[in-house]
């Protein structure tokens, strides 16, 4: 296993800042969050699927914020259990697009097998929510992202694509394999060195996957019916 490096700090007008390119990348991310947020709001479609992609956008967007700042630049002022912040709205970022693809499924199979999957998607989310806060470990948190992102949102978009050919869904399977090399690169420490670590890489491919991940929306939302 490749070693994990540790990120010097700096100091900028006489405030230290822990681990700042890993902060920056953060905010990169919250930044492209945010942005796709705004975008989506702005669309002229009002339902449930576009409330569930602009705040998923939203509430990751508020866990890289939370993230980069308290998390990583400026923990020294803060207690460890303020990172609970920035993974309790990393869960609901999660949460949310799997309920976006439940809910774009719906018209390909039937409704009892919707109910079910949504049940076992908020069984799955309400267990980790409890194990994250109770245990104040990421592992519950990075868990439930597997599931929400690569077994439901990832097998959906496969699922809807393959029945209706639909862009933005591939767009969506092209954003989870972002997801998922992220993932590895984190879990293994994949970096280039101190002040480009296994955080930052990581940061980096997820914001090219967040900006896939609002293409791909925004093609789903113009599509007549979602779907078509």
């Amino acid at each position: 296993m490749t070693p994990t490096y540790i990120q010097p700090s700096i100091e900028v007008w006489n405030i230290r800042i822990d681990e700042p390119i890993t902060a920056f990348t953060d905010l990169l991310l919250a930044a492209v969050c945010f942005y796709a947020f705004i975008r989506l709001r702005q669309q002229d479609h009002v339902g449930k699927i576009q409330w569930y992609f602009k705040n998923y956008f939203l509430t990751l967007g508020l866990g890289s914020l939370f993230g980069g700042l308290i998390g990583h630049a400026f923990l020294y002022n803060f207690t460890p259990q303020w990172k609970l912040i920035s993974w309790v709205f990393i869960l609901f970022s999660s949460a949310l697009m799997a309920l976006a693809l439940l809910e774009l499924v719906k018209p390909l199979v039937k409704p009892v097998y919707t109910r079910l999957a949504n049940r076992i998607n908020l069984f799955v989310f309400v267990i980790s929510l409890f194990f994250t806060i109770w245990t104040m470990a990421f592992s519950p948190v990075k868990y439930y992202t597997i599931f929400g992102m690569l077994i439901v949102v990832g097998s959906l978009s496969f699922y809807i694509f393959q029945k209706t050919g639909n862009k933005g869904t591939a767009r969506f399977m092209v954003a989870v394999g972002l997801g998922v090399i992220s993932a590895f690169v984190f879990s293994y420490g994949w970096g280039f060195g101190p002040w480009f670590n296994h955080n930052d890489v990581s940061h980096i491919i997820l914001s090219f996957s967040a900006v896939i991940f609002y293409k791909g929306a925004a093609l789903v939302l113009d599509s007549p019916g979602h779907l078509v």
